[in-house]
């Protein structure tokens, strides 16, 4: 396993590293042009770039400050010619490459969260979790008896997912999960 990257390497090195953790969703390309502009932005900042670096490097197992940049006069971020916000950006590239603008919340411990509005804008994408809409329709579903376990398969396709919606009656709960395909 090799060894993350520090505030004292150089650029293209923090770049690599951390272009090793993104998830997808992304072209490479604008992933890499995302990146490098947050390394150089945070260059002069080297407690926070190292808070970046280890939070994206362990996958949030420990806990990091905010990373921050300067907000935008509308808020939004250009990368490659495309205008998007953020902390949505970076969310995007190494946490939920299927996300959309409005599904993120900032965690309470996150001063510079986006929607508090600071002059000072929280891009770290473990200070945020994702919030699904509660758009989900449950209203056609049949209970059909099968023994002891009550099950109907819905498939509802909402934010590109597919889901299984299982009613167990021993327990009374009803759970949600994704099916992968």
């Amino acid at each position: 396993m090799t060894q993350a990257p520090t505030s004292n390497d150089a650029c293209l090195s923090i770049v690599h590293s951390l272009m090793c953790h993104r998830q997808g969703g992304e072209s490479e390309s604008f992933a890499k042009r995302a990146i490098e502009s947050l390394v150089k932005k945070l260059k002069e900042k080297r407690d926070e770039l190292d808070s970046l670096i280890t939070a994206i490097t362990t996958n949030g197992a420990h806990s990091t400050k905010c990373v921050t940049i300067q907000r935008t006069l509308d808020g939004r971020l250009q990368v490659a010619g495309r205008k998007g916000f953020p902390h949505v950006i970076y969310a995007r590239i190494w946490r939920w490459p299927d996300l959309h603008k409005n599904e993120l919340k900032h965690c309470k411990f996150c001063h510079y969260a986006f929607d508090l509005k600071q002059d000072s804008v929280c891009v770290n994408p473990y200070h945020y979790e994702r919030v699904v809409s509660p758009g989900i329709d449950l209203s056609g579903l049949n209970i059909q008896h099968a023994g002891k376990v009550y099950q109907k398969e819905i498939i509802l396709r909402q934010a590109n997912a597919v889901f299984f919606v299982v009613y167990y009656s021993s327990c009374h709960n009803l759970f949600v999960k994704q099916r992968a395909d």
